[in-house]
């Protein structure tokens, strides 16, 4: 397969791609070598929402929910955990499921982020498109440093900044309070 496809007719590797499959602790791993520590899940969940904000992205972490985020947890951003399975194979039947509904000619509009060698071939031979975790962490980079106080950046409802919320003097009184 040549380079060019891999990333896309002008060198972007997001152009016409609507769904992004993240290799979480993939994606962890490398985040951990460059910052020397770990980062929770939820922390990732808010980096990956700012870095590939408007795509429909799974995030896939391996063994079983231990009080982290799960399911649908924003519009367009799912967190799978692979239970039972290893998040390569549970990768892997994304892309073939992903491939399979949207055809030979959609396939290319699915993004795989991994580093790992057989997630890729595997994820290529479906027709997918793939990126490594350098060029994530390239993107968290710059997306953490554009959402800086961006409302909706993070887990839950967005909020404006507290500077933008009338002081607590200048709030409405609440009802049913012993005053």
């Amino acid at each position: 397969m040549s380079r060019r496809r891999a990333t896309g007719a002008r060198g972007d590797i997001l152009a016409g791609v609507t769904r992004a499959l993240v290799d979480g602790r993939n994606v962890q791993f490398a985040l951990r070598r460059v910052s020397g520590g770990e980062l929770p899940d939820a922390a990732l969940v808010a980096r990956l929402r700012a870095a590939l904000h408007g795509l429909d992205t799974t995030l896939v972490l391996d063994g079983h929910p231990a009080g982290g985020p799960q399911g649908r947890i924003a519009p367009g951003f799912r967190v799978e955990y692979s239970r039972h399975r290893d998040a390569d194979s549970v990768i892997d039947d994304l892309v073939a499921e992903g491939a399979r509904e949207l055809g030979p000619a959609g396939a290319d509009g699915i993004l795989v982020l991994t580093d790992d060698r057989a997630v890729r071939e595997h994820a290529r031979r479906q027709g997918a498109r793939v990126a490594g975790t350098a060029w994530l962490m390239a993107r968290i980079d710059r997306g953490v440093a554009r959402s800086a106080g961006r409302p909706g950046a993070s887990i839950g409802n967005a909020r404006p900044p507290s500077s933008a919320r009338p002081p607590s003097s200048a709030r409405a009184p609440r009802l049913g309070r012993d005053r």
